[in-house]
């Protein structure tokens, strides 16, 4: 396997090199080699000791040391750090959420540019959404593929209304955005009177957060 794949990111299999959206992403040759174990153990606890024989190749190293080594891995991640979970006393795991591969399919999909392109990429997104409510990701995917679909005069009121009203509450809880707090009560106002505009709020609220282009 040339590279492992896990949301925006690839590592190639010798740990050499860490790419986000096909970007470098710095980060120290230790701690790329404590990202490869976290990742082949995607799911499982890595205790500490098995981490140092993997990671340090069974060089003597204290827990701090893993730990601020684990550490500069999820700053690394930017807001996906929260994948690695700390398990006191025990190590780490880094937990994917199920709904990565749909998804990544979904954005497969969405990159077609075409109806059928951005339906396929609502079921991709409505089946991760389902999976894993609180990826906003997904939400995010919603909103971009409801929005293109616009564009085609497919009927968005009625797609909207299936099912994705209360979506973003659940979504962006993880993101502490202030306006959140307004979310119950200002979305279903935004939502009946524009859809394409509470769409476009949302899409813009979970791309600001993350620090990336809001258009």
């Amino acid at each position: 396997m040339a590279e492992i794949i896990f949301g925006p990111f690839s590592l190639d299999f010798s740990a050499t090199r860490l790419l986000r959206e096909g970007q470098p992403v710095r980060l120290r040759p230790q701690a790329l080699a404590a990202l490869r174990a976290l990742l082949r153990h995607s799911g499982d606890t890595v205790r500490y000791e098995q981490m140092i024989a993997e990671a340090w190749e069974g060089t003597v190293v204290s827990r701090h040391t893993v730990d601020v080594t684990v550490s500069e891995v999820r700053r690394s991640l930017g807001e996906f750090g929260t994948w690695i979970v700390n398990r006191p006393k025990l190590g780490y795991s880094l937990e994917v959420p199920k709904s990565d591969e749909l998804v990544r399919k979904g954005w497969h999909f969405y990159s077609r540019r075409t109806r059928e392109g951005f339906e396929h990429a609502i079921d991709c997104f409505e089946r991760g959404s389902a999976e894993c409510p609180s990826d906003v990701r997904t939400l995010e995917g919603l909103s971009a593929s409801y929005l293109a679909l616009a564009i085609f005069g497919s009927g968005v009121s009625a797609f909207v209304g299936r099912n994705f009203g209360s979506a973003p509450i659940e979504a962006l809880k993880p993101l502490d955005i202030p306006l959140l707090s307004h979310l119950p009560v200002v979305g279903p106002l935004f939502f009946r009177f524009d859809p394409l505009v509470y769409l476009a709020l949302v899409l813009f609220l979970v791309r600001l957060v993350s620090g990336r282009s809001v258009v």
